[in-house]
C-alpha cells in the first residue's frame, strides 16, 4: 500500500467484527509498530495485547462506565445539541460520532483484541510514534482502529487487572482496539490544513490553500 493512501485513509474504525487477527499478521504490526522513533532509542514503551474474554469484559464495563461519564460532563453540551439535532430529523457529524462510539463502549467486549500502551509518566513523546506506526501497519492489513485515552478515567482499575508493575514508574498512555472493520474505507473529512497553520507568527496566514484533499490526484 503506497504511503499516502495509509495516511489519507487511516481513520477511526470503532465498529470492527469479532474475527480474531492471525498471528502473522499481528507479527508484521507489532514489528512494524516497534520502528518508530524512541527518545534516546531507550524505547522505554510497553504493550499487552489483549484477547482473554474475560479481561475483555471487565474492560467493557469500565469503558462504558468512563464514556457515560464523560457525556455526563465534559461532553454534556454535545449531548444537548444531538438531542436538538434529532428533534429536527438532522444527522449531524457529531451525532455520527456519537453513535460509534456508544456502539464501542456497548460492544467493546466483542473486538478481538485490545492493546494497551505503556510509558513513562510523560513519555509519550516515544509511545505515540509507535501507536501511530502500529495504526499505520494495521490499515494495510486491511484492520481497523481507534484511538482512545479514555480509560484512563479507570487507570488504577485498568492497571491491576493488567497487572501492570507497581513500581511508579509505568503508566498507561492509551488503548487501541483493533480488528477488521464493518465499514468502508474513505479518505478522513478533515477541514483544510491551511486553516491549522500559521506562518511565522500566531494567527499570521500562510501563502497557501488545500480547498481538497491532495491524494490520491496529486
Amino acid at each position: 500500500m503506497d504511503v499516502y493512501e495509509a495516511i489519507y485513509t487511516t481513520r477511526a474504525m470503532r465498529r470492527v467484527k469479532p474475527d480474531p487477527i492471525p498471528e502473522d499478521v499481528l507479527k508484521k504490526i507489532m514489528d512494524a509498530a516497534v520502528r518508530g522513533p524512541s527518545g534516546g532509542n531507550a524505547q522505554t514503551f510497553r504493550m499487552i495485547c489483549v484477547t482473554d474474554p474475560e479481561i475483555k469484559s471487565q474492560m467493557q464495563k469500565f469503558y462504558r462506565a468512563c464514556l457515560d461519564e464523560l457525556n455526563a460532563t465534559q461532553y454534556a453540551n454535545v449531548q444537548d445539541q444531538i438531542k436538538e439535532d434529532e428533534k429536527n430529523s438532522e444527522r449531524s457529524t457529531p451525532a455520527r460520532i456519537n453513535d460509534s462510539a456508544q456502539w464501542l463502549a456497548d460492544n467493546l467486549h466483542n473486538v478481538p483484541m485490545l492493546i494497551f500502551f505503556f510509558g513513562k509518566l510523560g513519555g509519550e513523546s516515544t509511545t505515540f510514534p509507535v501507536l501511530w506506526n502500529l495504526c499505520l501497519s494495521a490499515r494495510a492489513e486491511g484492520l481497523g482502529t481507534c484511538i482512545t485515552t479514555l480509560l484512563k478515567l479507570k487507570k488504577d482499575e485498568v492497571e491491576k487487572v493488567l497487572d501492570t508493575p507497581d513500581d511508579g514508574f509505568w503508566h498507561m498512555h492509551a488503548m487501541i482496539p483493533i480488528g477488521y472493520p464493518m465499514g468502508n474505507w474513505g479518505i478522513a473529512q478533515r477541514k483544510p490544513a491551511n486553516l491549522s497553520t500559521f506562518q511565522d507568527r500566531w494567527d499570521n496566514p500562510v501563502s497557501w490553500e488545500i480547498p481538497e484533499p491532495l491524494w490520491p490526484n496529486s
